[in-house]
């Protein structure tokens, strides 16, 4: 990051020539965090200096910083002692997901602390580099940080600024850190905030409650639920979810690549009256744990048992799933609309077949129910055959290599080469004939809607990737990559291959 007017320039020493600052990593509304070279133990730090840019400013030949103003002198005293408070309350955690501070101390007129330094990248610069994270991934950090939040709310302390940016991935382990406890605030046992400084707001990951003067001087670990679930919003589909206070009037829409079953934990969790949310992390880890497990469950029956009937849901007060699936069609819709030499109803058709496909296709290899017959005198190599899968979309059939699960005892996952059919509901006779890895639908494949339609290319995470999408009523085809299911980076061609529109 470049070095700002306002901030220390490099070679700058610190504490009695302890600490040599090297660069600065990052800088926010009150304070600058900069990477520094520890002299005496040789090894690099990182150090937070307490700066609120809109209060004060710096002596260039001094380093000392000076306030624009006398009128604000007493508000930045007490935002420096909260400061001081936040480094000696995180030097008394000790948990592997959250940055360690070794010292603390006053210099330039201002205050510093100094902590590990951790080489990575933050979840948010990490999603926005590489991409959404698989569905394993993004829970496997959602749990570690939760861990740390359930640790943090036993001290009666709320983190108050969860978001992808305060999450470092540590690149020795691929471990995620929760750091920057700026926002922090300590209750005392009955529950009751023991300091009266404002409260900043993270869009998209804060809740409501944070919007309001007084919303959080009482303690409820619900508030860093909220943004716990904002963040694996974010983690799953690369959407910085809406401001809170929108929420009140109009539901939360979700991507099609969140998938369908965990949509009703985030929901729960983000909800917007605090009272609606989970009660604790660990419960709201539970629910995101029960709903895979729930999904992802196989259970064999021998041939001449049918399988129990599954119970009916119960009623839900948010919009279907199709329905907030379709909530998205339309804005991608829009953007191509203008340019586009095609007929609309091509467009319409194939937003809903893929639409269709992302909701059938989710839910038929994760919502395994059934029966089926399968090889397994070769363990290395066991398939599958007349494998039965009953879905919220119908039935469907499948054939091809299985593996064991090792963690749930007598489950199965389609891996290797496959073919799936529908048989069934609305989307009967659609086929995906291709590649699976451990239950996903990864790899090379072809995936033949019941209108014709055929997709012939890489799929990832159960989506189409890159590939070859041809409409069978005219025979023009799309030819490039995709993107939560729609053409994103090609060219549409007649049946000739003459390009009509490039994307």
């Amino acid at each position: 990051m470049m070095e700002t007017a306002q901030g220390l320039k490099p070679g700058t020493t610190l504490r009695h020539e302890t600490y040599r600052i090297e660069k600065i990593l990052g800088q926010g509304g009150f304070g600058i965090t900069y990477l520094a070279f520890d002299l005496n133990l040789e090894r690099y730090v990182a150090i937070k200096e307490f700066f609120p840019k809109d209060y004060c400013d710096r002596e260039e030949t001094t380093s000392h910083v000076t306030l624009g103003t006398q009128n604000s002198s007493d508000f930045v005293g007490k935002l420096k002692a909260k400061f001081l408070k936040e480094a000696r309350n995180i030097a008394k955690f000790d948990h592997p997901g959250i940055i360690k501070i070794h010292a603390a101390f006053e210099e330039n007129n201002t205050a510093y602390y100094v902590m590990d330094y951790v080489e990575g990248q933050n979840l948010s610069e990490a999603i926005k580099t590489n991409g959404p994270l698989k569905e394993g991934k993004a829970l496997e950090y959602v749990r570690k940080v939760g861990n740390a939040l359930e640790y943090v709310h036993s001290r009666s302390i709320n983190h108050l600024d969860v978001k992808p940016a305060n999450i470092l991935i540590r690149k020795s382990d691929d471990s995620p850190i929760l750091i920057d406890f700026g926002l922090s605030k300590q209750y005392d046992s009955a529950g009751h905030q023991t300091s009266t400084t404002p409260t900043g707001i993270s869009h998209g990951y804060a809740p409501a409650e944070q919007y309001n003067d007084g919303g959080v001087k009482e303690f409820s670990p619900q508030t860093d639920i909220y943004s716990l679930a904002a963040t694996l919003y974010y983690a799953l589909s690369g959407i910085v979810p809406p401001q809170a206070p929108k929420l009140i009037e109009d539901d939360l829409a979700f991507p099609a690549s969140i998938p369908v079953r965990l949509i009703g934990t985030i929901s729960k969790a983000m909800s917007p009256r605090r009272r609606d949310r989970q009660g604790s992390v660990s419960e709201f880890i539970d629910d995101l744990d029960k709903a895979k497990v729930d999904s992802d469950r196989t259970i064999f029956v021998l041939p001449d048992e049918k399988p129990k009937p599954k119970p009916k849901p119960a009623p839900n007060p948010k919009p279907s799933i199709e329905i907030v699936h379709k909530k998205t069609a339309p804005t991608s819709a829009k953007k191509r609309k203008p340019k586009s030499k095609l007929p609309l109803w091509i467009w319409i058709g194939s937003l809903l077949v893929l639409v269709g496909f992302v909701v059938g296709g989710v839910l038929w290899y994760n919502k395994i129910q059934g029966r089926q017959h399968f090889d397994d005198s070769d363990p290395e190599n066991v398939t599958a055959k007349n494998f039965f899968v009953d879905t919220p979309l119908g039935g469907a059939n499948y054939e091809g290599g299985v593996i064991k699960d090792p963690h749930i005892q007598g489950k199965y996952n389609p891996d290797g080469k496959g073919k799936a059919e529908i048989i069934d509901g609305e989307f009967k006779g659609c086929v995906y004939e291709g590649e699976f890895v451990d239950g996903t639908m990864e790899g090379k494949a072809t995936y033949t809607l019941a209108n014709g339609d055929v997709f012939e290319g890489n799929f990832k995470a159960n989506q189409f990737s890159d590939g070859k999408y041809t409409v069978k009523e005219n025979g023009e085809y799309f030819e490039g990559s995709f993107k939560n299911m729609e053409p994103y980076h090609g060219a549409w061609k007649d049946k000739n291959g003459k390009i009509l529109e490039k994307l």
